[in-house]
């Protein structure tokens, strides 16, 4: 297993206190900024898909000649789709792993 260079305050050592959280408190920043750029994530490959069907629709309805405008929005809907679902997927593994440490 590869070695983590900095943990805590020492080399290889986990800090001698974690932040506690009581309810009326806020989240750690950390905590705030993943939380933030997963669904700016979801929220980016949402408005993506819904480009993608509104040209389709438009070139079915005859708006829009352009093919090719419409086959780049469909891809990159379909490539930012799958990307979320590995980002998803790896998050999956990620917390199994951590639910399987002893404490």
């Amino acid at each position: 297993m590869a070695e983590i260079p900095n943990i805590g305050p020492l080399r290889g050592q986990f800090p001698a206190e974690l932040p506690k959280l009581d309810k009326g408190t806020k989240k750690p920043d950390g905590a705030a900024e993943f939380q933030d750029t997963l669904k700016g994530l979801v929220s980016d490959v949402d408005k993506m898909q819904k480009t993608a069907e509104e040209s389709s629709k438009r070139l079915l309805t005859g708006q829009v000649e352009d093919v090719h405008q419409v086959m780049i929005a469909m891809e990159e809907a379909q490539t930012s789709f799958q990307l979320m679902m590995e980002i998803r997927g790896k998050i999956l593994e990620a917390y199994k792993e951590v639910m399987k440490m002893q404490v």
